[in-house]
């Protein structure tokens, strides 16, 4: 008897009331949801720029030190050199050059942080071939130089497409005169280089 006299039980002015509260509630709990997804992407968006960035520094810093070390190896053995400057000098980007190498192998993606190894593991062959550490030797110098300069340019490639800037073929030779009139000297000339020249 009670039940059928109560307001809900007839139909009453207190049914659109609770489906208005209910409507309110349940648009309260999907504009809430909405919300937090929006913050949870521009969170994720906002470190991933973050890391991007980062990145970028310490692949810049760590191309350069890595560049310096090649060349001190290069001054250090040249015999014109003073013998004191280029071996502090050696000392010194060889210290630079190892300690933003464990910056990037923690930061790099698996494929770039394998070939940044090889690029700092040739590198190291390079330095100790001037010392008494080496496993290749002394003799080996030029062959090792060579291969680090590879190694530059496959870490390289890899850093651009881990930053999303693309991916280039840096190939082993180029004319930079190609399709000026220099163009056929460039190339006649280059068959007697002495060395090889890549940058």
């Amino acid at each position: 008897m009670v039940m059928g006299s109560s307001p809900l039980a007839d139909g009453s002015s207190l049914d659109p009331a609770v489906f208005g509260l209910l409507g309110a509630v349940i648009g309260g709990v999907m504009a809430g949801g909405a919300s937090l997804w929006v913050a949870w992407e521009a969170r994720k968006a906002a470190e991933s720029a973050w890391m991007r960035d980062n990145r970028r520094a310490i692949y810049d810093r760590f191309l350069t030190c890595a560049q310096m070390l090649l060349l001190a190896c290069e001054a250090y053995k040249d015999p014109h050199r003073q013998a004191g400057e280029a071996k502090a000098n050696l000392e010194s980007a060889f210290t630079s050059f190892w300690e933003v190498y464990g910056v990037v192998q923690t930061v790099a993606d698996t494929r770039l942080f394998e070939i940044a190894r090889i690029y700092g593991y040739r590198l190291w062959e390079l330095a100790t071939s001037l010392g008494s550490t080496s496993v290749m030797g002394k003799e080996h110098f030029g062959a090792v130089d060579s291969l680090v300069r590879d190694a530059r340019h496959a870490t390289i490639v890899a850093m651009r497409e881990e930053l999303g800037l693309g991916r280039v073929d840096l190939v082993s030779y180029i004319n930079p005169f190609a399709g000026t009139p220099l163009e056929a000297e460039y190339d006649r000339a280059e068959q007697s280089r002495p060395g090889r020249l890549v940058l």
